[in-house]
């Protein structure tokens, strides 16, 4: 017995280790495999598109706010106003030019070293892409007037069209062949075309979803295109319509994707989505890659070994292309130890449990139960599985989620961000939850008088009866009531308290106490106690029969005793019959508080929290926020304050049981 538990020992040591080491490594790994770095760009704009000079050692960022900026390092050297969106830069150093396509229906032709305008096509429609020949002779543009009225335009480099044809599809994306000779485009029917220079179909691939986006691409044999579906799959194709390669990122739950790109050599895919997520993808279709930017990646531009992205934030990151193979390998390792620390630590636990002899023995004879009641415990198993799903788990979710920004506007999970402990900070600096706390105390103090007093005092006089049949009257006539639904109760003490009509403000005209009438519902200074006084006489049916039991289980020898040594039937109740209901006393008391805190509906049904926030309660908060104003995270973090709350009052009520238990068992003992 010795040796195993020594052995025992040894294995969970062994297994603490591997924990420790497969968190550190993942934690190592993890951080190796960030490759994606600030440029040191900023545009002090939203982003949108970016294109390069490597001769000059220029950067062309364009902005979502109508504006090109060409920097040299971090430095801007000049800035070019328009008067929409940038949604494409075309860059042609060796002429000294660069082509810019705007939503603002114009296709600018600046000098690429002072940003001077050299040439201006207006299109009369806005612009989806555009693209430019080596030579700088023709400029393609995709625009359209609406969804079902798109134009494919072939234009000079002084701005004569020589080509316009309109589709009743959109066409996001078009590109010139590398020869020259024609241009491709892909379209919201999925089909991927190419066109003679005079707008003749000469090849037409097919593929399953709506294409949103269209970039060059260099495939190994030779210049191609790389087209995005709406459902995130990616599409390599050549100039024939060949398609060479396809595949698709795991994309996070609600992830829609918004652009694509690749590297200078083509071995890896990039693709963005609008929930800010970036995807690499090797030829493969492996994904090797993914991080979370500041805002949606909008343009992945390859330079040299490095990828350069940016989006709808003022971000240029570099991402270092030629270090994507060793970082799916780690990247790979660091998801594998993260997976196997928690399995190493349960098994840790467990080899710890065997070790300790009082541990041990709890297991072996759970195991023996297990083994020897089966059936029954298979039985059982759907009922635990429901219960983890609908119970359990969504509590579990709530500790989750109550430290991110989840609501109705991020409610995908790709969307959700954690933001730490700032749903707990924003209870102490919005004014509601501090008001409900007041508010909540004060109802559950007078909770607390309600139930100690008119149910107590009902339970031990119908106890005292000497009659059963009156007693059996009594019973049936006190827990009557509890037949009716809560919510009918609200509302009829909804119309008791209406000022035109109200049974309360009638009787005080009948009475002559018209100077005593109030909106009472509606004021701020008797609202929270209309809400109180509910239920009077407050004869609470659930209480009335806890006590009624306490009373009744007292030995009838304890009060013949008392009498023959002249007790009067108050000094009974107050030194014999009331300790020994101690335990319902401090069980309804608990209960009390439980409800107190929850409940929340006849403040809604009759005043909604108001006046103002007279009436406000958190568990009103905690609805409201999670059905009306859609802050999912901070309803959650609400209820795990709350349930907190509840769990530290109900630890306290049984720990003063207990005492008050130890104090009688002492007492007994003497």
């Amino acid at each position: 017995m010795q040796k195993r538990r020594t052995l025992c020992l040894i294995v969970a040591l062994l297994l603490l280790v591997l924990t420790a080491a497969a968190s550190a490594l993942s934690v190592s790994l993890g951080s190796r495999s960030r490759i994606l770095s600030e440029s040191g760009i900023k545009t002090g704009q939203q982003n949108n598109t970016v294109a390069f000079d490597d001769a000059r050692n220029l950067v062309f960022m364009g902005a979502y706010t109508n504006q090109v900026t060409a920097f040299r390092e971090a430095d801007p050297v000049w800035t070019f106003q328009t008067n929409g969106s940038v949604v494409r830069l075309i860059a042609r150093p060796e002429l000294g030019r660069l082509w810019i396509g705007c939503v603002d229906n114009h296709v600018y032709m600046i000098d690429i070293e002072t940003g001077a305008l050299l040439g201006d096509i207006n299109v009369q429609r806005r612009i989806y892409d555009i693209d430019v020949t080596r030579d700088g002779a023709l400029v393609l543009v995709s625009a359209g007037v609406n969804t079902a009225k798109h134009n494919l335009m072939l234009y000079t480099a002084e701005g004569e069209q020589r080509y316009n044809q309109q589709f009743r599809t959109q066409i996001k994306g078009c590109a010139f062949t590398a020869d020259g000779t024609g241009f491709v485009a892909v379209n919201s029917r999925g089909e991927l075309q190419r066109f003679d220079l005079e707008g003749n179909v000469l090849a037409t691939a097919k593929v399953s979803y709506e294409q949103i986006a269209l970039e060059p691409f260099s495939a190994a044999q030779g210049a191609a295109h790389l087209s995005l579906g709406s459902d995130g799959a990616y599409t390599v194709f050549d100039d024939d319509m060949n398609i060479l390669l396809t595949g698709r990122p795991a994309l996070e739950a609600g992830d829609v994707p918004t652009s694509v790109g690749s590297s200078a050599d083509g071995s890896f895919i990039f693709v963005g989505t609008k929930e800010r997520y970036l995807y690499a993808m090797d030829l493969s279709g492996r994904q090797v890659y993914s991080a979370r930017l500041s805002n949606t990646p909008s343009c992945m531009a390859p330079r040299g070994d490095a990828v350069y992205v940016t989006g709808l934030g003022d971000f240029l990151y570099t991402l270092d292309a030629s270090a994507l193979a060793g970082n799916a390998s780690l990247g790979d390792t660091a998801a594998l130890l993260r997976r196997a620390a928690p399995v190493f630590a349960a098994l840790c636990a467990f080899f710890l449990l065997l070790f300790i002899p009082a541990s041990n023995r709890l297991l072996g004879r759970a195991a023996k139960a297990l083994v020897k009641h089966r059936a029954a415990y298979l039985l059982l198993i759907p009922t635990f599985v429901l219960l983890f799903m609908f119970n359990y788990l969504p509590t579990g979710m709530a500790f989750v989620r109550a430290f991110t920004d989840w609501s109705k506007t991020n409610f995908q999970r790709a969307q959700i961000s954690f933001v730490g402990l700032n749903n707990f900070r924003m209870m102490f600096t919005e004014d509601y939850f501090l008001r409900g706390m007041k508010n909540l105390a004060v109802i559950i103090g007078t909770s607390f008088v309600k139930v100690l007093t008119v149910p107590l005092i009902l339970a031990w006089m119908v106890s005292m009866m000497g009659s059963d049949r009156k007693k059996y009257i009594y019973r049936f006539l006190l827990v009557l009531p509890i037949v009716v639904p809560g919510v009918v109760s609200a509302l009829l003490w909804q119309q008791i308290y209406d000022p035109q009509i109200g049974l309360l403000n009638q009787l005080l005209k009948k009475l002559g106490l018209e100077a005593w009438q109030r909106v009472w519902l509606g004021n701020e200074k008797t609202a929270l106690w209309a809400i109180i006084f509910m239920g009077f006489p407050f004869v609470n049916a659930m209480a009335f029969l806890v006590y009624y039991g306490g009373f009744t289980s007292i030995d009838v020898s304890i009060f013949e005793s008392a009498y023959i040594d002249g007790a009067s039937r108050g000094r009974i109740f107050r030194s014999i019959q009331l300790p020994l209901v101690g335990p319902q006393v401090k069980l309804m008391l608990t209960l009390t508080f439980i409800g107190g805190v929850q409940d929340f509906y006849p403040i809604y049904l009759l005043t909604g929290g108001g006046p103002g926030t007279s009436t406000y309660v958190p568990s009103l908060e905690i609805y409201l926020n999670a059905t009306t104003f859609g802050r999912y995270g901070y309803a959650c973090a609400l209820g795990i304050l709350m349930f907190l709350f509840i769990m530290i009052g109900t630890l306290v009520n049984m720990k003063l049981q207990k005492a008050d238990a130890g104090v009688g068992k002492r007492g007994a003992g003497r």
